[in-house]
């Protein structure tokens, strides 16, 4: 099967842009070099800050970043587009009016996976700009799936993990995280979704427990490998 060159719109932020690659990398089932997909990687680190536009409701700067950026990757012959920010995705209308199908949905991959996976009620751990823009509520909900955020306190505690430690370069608190999580599976969460790039950094400095935390860079991972004509060997 002939690949399909993938795309990856980051630097937002650049480690998980990082992860995202490493991950396919990884997952892809190869004895050599050309057994991997191609990539483009523009990370556009310099980008304003998803969740500050979306609060602010002043989005039209944002959106036509984004519509260049994905621009320049369709027209550096890249089939597929995939963006390791869940956040970005409030403006995915930009993404499928350029790529049409060749965008995959980090959202929509895993919703798709926590309904495959039977899970009844989630907890969503993102953004302010993706909580408040119910990315993931409406897209569990079309598929049964109860989204369930957390608190205004829990939520700046994930905010700050986000902001003042991840994306500063620092591991991530592992207590302040597990607080937050244990207060979801206290309202009745079976699983916990990790709906922010950052989050998928500490994952990976942390390797959290896959049979409750769903970890959307690893949807998205199999999606592009798969789109993209690649052999995915993952384990979801």
């Amino acid at each position: 099967m002939l690949k399909k060159r993938l795309g990856i719109l980051g630097g937002m932020g650049p480690e998980a842009t990082a992860v995202l690659y490493e991950r396919i990398t990884k997952n892809t089932e190869a004895a050599c070099d050309r057994d991997h997909l191609d990539i483009l990687i523009w990370s556009h680190a310099s980008i304003p800050d998803r969740t500050e536009a979306i609060l602010s409701g002043n989005t039209e700067n944002i959106r036509s970043i984004l519509r260049e950026d994905s621009e320049m990757l369709k027209n550096a012959g890249c089939k597929c587009l995939v963006i390791p920010c869940n956040t970005s995705h409030n403006f995915r209308d930009i993404y499928r009016d350029i790529f049409g199908d060749g965008f995959i949905d980090m959202i929509e991959e895993t919703s798709i996976y926590a309904q495959r996976r039977g899970v009844q009620r989630a907890g969503i751990l993102a953004t302010d700009g993706t909580v408040s823009a119910d990315l993931y509520g409406r897209a569990l909900r079309g598929r049964g799936v109860e989204a369930v955020y957390p608190s205004k306190e829990d939520q700046k505690t994930v905010m700050s993990i986000i902001y003042d430690q991840i994306k500063k370069g620092q591991k991530g608190n592992l207590d302040e995280f597990n607080q937050v999580t244990a207060h979801l599976k206290e309202q009745g969460c079976d699983a916990v979704i990790l709906a922010c790039t950052e989050l998928s950094v500490l994952n990976t400095n942390y390797g959290l427990d896959p049979a409750f935390h769903i970890d959307a860079m690893d949807a998205v991972t199999k999606a592009c490998i798969r789109a993209c004509g690649g052999i995915y060997k993952g384990i979801l």
